[in-house]
């Protein structure tokens, strides 16, 4: 047998407020369908933010339709598990991935959870945790959980531990769940949290995270089809898992990943802190430009997004921001071009050695700002350590009473900063 695994399609984003992005979103997921028909697949796996949002606008639900409807000619039975995006609001009972289930266009799979323990039933009319299709392959799927997914997924073990697979040959777990590790600050689960059902699943397809990866050649995640983010551009070979199911191989299956085509984004750095006037940044532009050009297409209407950063020796709201996105939309005419001004003036640079404490840091950082200050320059060093010995005050919870008075003996102490002059300085009973 063969199928498709596609997640995170988020039909309905129109990125950057543009209808052609909207358009991009539904052509991808329409590319991917006729695909999946051309392939000869026998049935597709969801797993997760088809849509862009809960409120789906009609447009996207057209699209949607259109292609599942493609599908169900084709006799190829669609399985999905909702993702973080498209569940349903607060308290609703029904998502729109429910109406699609409810149409016939798709099988929404989630077990049921009684007592904290989950239930496993074959899908039908009221829903159901899994199905089974011909040649003994069975789909399991658990929607998104958020922080308690990995409880959900060990209650679903619990239960598969118990459940009858007799006639099952070939066995599949869809989630949507980030995989830890795989990207900073995204994955609630571990792999020891799926590392039990090692024995009884033969592919875990996995939604959520927009970068494609596999582990063990049993874990699967696509990535998003299109572009969601300019980060994603580090990830191009991403789109969807054309898998044969081979039962006499190890592993039982062949994953080959499918790259569908996409609108190009080309995201661009410049560090501008050689630049001592805004002409010599839009220099430095057009000479990025120059280095550039014969690697961006400019006949495809690309995304392009240029960062600035470095100290500049001037404000950086003298630079005109628009006048370097004339530029970069003058060379290659795109779709839309994006500038993201991160300089910042020289008054703000910080120095410091890299290979200091974390305590070390602050502290070097605090005096440099406080010897910028002519109220503080002289006495910097016994500011450092007032400040600092404040810090731990508020830490350790000081009573508000012992802070004032610590600010008043560090004032009364040294000759510079506020508390040197009369009406600076803190008044009997004033709050801070």
């Amino acid at each position: 047998m063969r199928f498709m695994h596609i997640a995170d399609v988020h039909l309905g984003y129109q990125q950057y407020g543009l209808k052609e992005r909207f358009d991009d979103f539904s052509k991808v997921f329409l590319h991917l369908i006729d695909e999946a028909v051309d392939q000869e697949v026998d049935f597709v796996l969801l797993a997760g933010d088809l849509f862009e949002k809960r409120a789906v606008e009609p447009l996207a639900m057209r699209v949607a339709i259109a292609g599942l409807q493609t599908l169900k000619k084709a006799g190829i039975p669609v399985l999905a598990v909702e993702g973080n995006h498209e569940k349903a609001y607060y308290r609703e009972q029904t998502s729109w991935m429910d109406f699609l289930d409810a149409l016939g266009y798709l099988r929404l799979l989630n077990p049921r959870f009684e007592g904290g323990r989950a239930v496993l039933e074959p899908h039908g009319a009221d829903g159901g945790a899994y199905v089974d299709l011909a040649g003994g392959v069975r789909v399991y799927g658990l929607r998104y959980y958020g922080a308690s997914m990995a409880k959900a997924l060990q209650s679903v073990t619990e239960a598969l531990a118990n459940h009858d697979d007799a006639v099952v040959h070939y066995t599949i777990l869809m989630l949507h769940a980030g995989l830890e590790g795989q990207l900073a600050h995204i994955g609630r689960l571990k792999y020891r949290d799926i590392a039990p059902l090692r024995d009884r699943v033969d592919y875990v397809a996995l939604g959520h995270i927009h970068k494609p990866y596999r582990v063990e050649d049993w874990i699967y995640n696509p990535g998003s089809p299109e572009t969601c983010g300019i980060d994603e551009t580090a990830w191009p070979q991403r789109g969807c898992y054309l898998v044969d199911i081979t039962p006499d191989h190890n592993p039982r299956h062949r994953a080959k990943l499918v790259v569908p085509p996409r609108r190009p984004f080309h995201r661009l750095r410049l560090e501008v802190d050689a630049a001592t006037e805004p002409s010599a940044v839009y220099d430095t532009v057009r000479a990025l430009i120059r280095r550039e050009r014969a690697h961006i297409d400019d006949t495809s209407k690309p995304v392009v997004e240029l960062t600035l950063s470095g100290t500049l020796p001037f404000n950086r709201y003298d630079l005109d921001v628009a006048h370097i996105q004339d530029l970069l939309e003058t060379a290659w005419q795109p779709l839309t071009a994006r500038v993201r001004n991160l300089t910042m003036p020289t008054e703000f640079e910080v120095r410091f050695d890299e290979e200091s404490s974390r305590p070390e840091l602050e502290r070097a950082i605090l005096r440099d700002l406080l010897e910028r200050d002519v109220r503080y320059r002289d006495d910097a060093e016994a500011w450092t350590e007032g400040a600092l010995a404040l810090k731990q005050l508020v830490l350790e919870r000081g009573a508000p009473e012992a802070v004032v008075d610590h600010l008043r003996q560090l004032s009364s102490e040294l000759p510079s900063g506020p508390g040197s002059s009369e009406d600076a300085g803190l008044a009997e009973g004033e709050s801070i």
